[in-house]
């Protein structure tokens, strides 16, 4: 059932971005792709291919972003990996989406500069001579950085060796047999020949020196990542939790995902440079208003003190992002949402890994250990004591509940106030009485759940 919820957010932001996006392959008020053309311009033959070009653009996206939306359908009744899944697949579309339409706006920006369509008295020269200087003055990350990683991996080595079993032990290892894959890529990339990027020599230079940085930073971020989730996989995996397919699957799957997704959006950032910068002279290059948009998207105007402008591509405002107060509410949103998404998604991971245990501790106590939602009670609190074959139905106040497992507080029908910590579809169910609410509980395997019953009740005979 979760998976189906799961879809409903990825379809309605599917449908509306696409919806907004095909609302721009026509002009409106002369302005096209992010750019501003005369009448003229508009019939022009490699304007009409530019926009079947981004008809097809964003088919094509819309295609693939609902095929990488499939896998929410595999992972079944993990909740957690399906929840990560599909923020990552908003975060993918939200900016995958624009990528056609930076690409075609480049290419018409190119087009009105060639052609010279500029209205009378609008055109100027914008300098980019500081910015060939910044990217010239730019240098590859240096290659001592890769300590980091690597050192990370030490205490993994020892832990893994002393307390892993079987292909755990190597965990350690392959952390660091990841380091030394990430650091041969950095000299690949960062430290490898001239590329191509223009057929001017200072812009060839300025750009070439900028991939260098990109992808040293790309390749060490990805060398810590991995050393990171070794940790993680090696705690998780040795928790007993080897056996389980779906954690396999959904681990192998993100962890191939975040590296992609780094290659791409470092790719697809030096296109941009590449776009921008590759056929001017290095100097300055000749514009209109339309230089205070960059990608066609973005409002950036020094000297313009307004945080909030009408959109040009889409409805609504978009914020100066010159201006400090611009750059403030953008970043502090984008902040706002990790700190609310990684926190929950952090304990619904451990929900799914780390299932209640309920222990007798010393002093006749029940402990119920759980991450979110512990519990501790004297056995002389016990009232009544059962073992259900149905489990009694209710609504959830404090807690959380997939077609899986209910754990927190819940209002029961017919019992009232209740903690649950039960695997839904793993009949039978110990219904415990309190003074002040009940506790459900039970194990996923049946056996178990019967013999910690009996365990329990011999204990109340006692």
């Amino acid at each position: 059932m979760e998976k189906y919820i799961l879809l409903a957010p990825v379809l309605i932001v599917l449908a509306t971005v696409v919806a907004i996006y095909f609302g721009h392959a026509r002009p409106k008020g002369g302005l096209l792709f992010g750019v501003t053309l005369p009448d003229e311009a508009l019939k022009d033959d490699k304007v009409l291919s530019l926009q079947k070009e981004y008809r097809k653009s964003y088919t094509l996206f819309a295609l693939f972003a609902a095929a990488a939306a499939l896998p929410i359908l595999w992972f079944g009744d993990t909740f957690s990996l399906g929840f990560i899944y599909v923020f990552l697949w908003l975060a993918g579309v939200m900016y995958t989406s624009t990528v056609p339409f930076k690409r075609i706006h480049y290419k018409a920006a190119k087009l009105k500069r060639d052609n010279d369509w500029f209205a009378a008295g609008a055109k100027k020269n914008v300098r980019i001579d500081v910015d060939i200087a910044l990217m010239r003055g730019k240098q590859p990350l240096s290659p001592y950085w890769f300590i980091v990683p690597a050192l990370m991996s030490a205490p993994l080595i020892v832990i893994s060796l002393r307390d892993g079993v079987g292909v755990l032990r190597l965990s350690g290892f392959a952390s660091l047999v990841m380091t030394a894959v990430m650091f041969l890529l950095y000299l690949a990339f960062s430290r490898g020949k001239m590329r191509a990027h223009s057929r001017n020599a200072v812009p060839n230079a300025a750009l070439n020196q900028a991939a260098n940085r990109l992808w040293s930073m790309l390749w060490l971020s990805l060398a810590v990542f991995e050393a990171a989730n070794a940790f993680v996989a090696y705690n998780v995996l040795s928790k007993g939790n080897s056996g389980d397919p779906g954690l396999w699957f959904g681990g192998i799957f993100m962890v191939s995902l975040v590296p992609l997704i780094g290659i791409f959006v470092v790719h697809q950032h030096i296109k941009e440079l590449e776009y921008r910068y590759g056929d001017t002279d290095g100097s300055s290059y000749p514009a209109d208003a339309d230089a205070n948009w960059r990608h066609g998207l973005s409002y950036y105007n020094p000297k313009d003190p307004a945080v909030f402008v009408p959109k040009r591509v889409g409805i609504g405002s978009t914020l100066n992002m010159a201006t400090r107060t611009g750059k403030a509410v953008y970043y502090g949103a984008l902040a706002a949402v990790a700190a609310i998404v990684i926190p929950i998604a952090i304990l619904i991971v451990r929900a799914d890994t780390s299932p209640p245990q309920l222990v007798i501790g010393e002093g006749e106590t029940i402990i119920i250990e759980d991450a979110m939602y512990p519990l501790e009670f004297a056995l002389d609190e016990v009232l009544e004591l059962t073992l259900e074959d149905e489990m009694p139905s209710g609504f959830r106040q404090n807690g959380i509940a997939t077609s899986e497992y209910a754990r927190g507080d819940f209002k029961l029908t017919e019992l009232g106030e209740a903690k649950l910590y039960v695997f839904k579809k793993n009949a039978p169910y110990i219904l415990i009485k309190l003074q002040d609410r009940y506790v459900v509980y039970n194990e996923r395997d049946a056996a178990a759940t019967e013999a910690l019953y009996s365990e329990l009740r011999e204990l109340l005979k006692g």
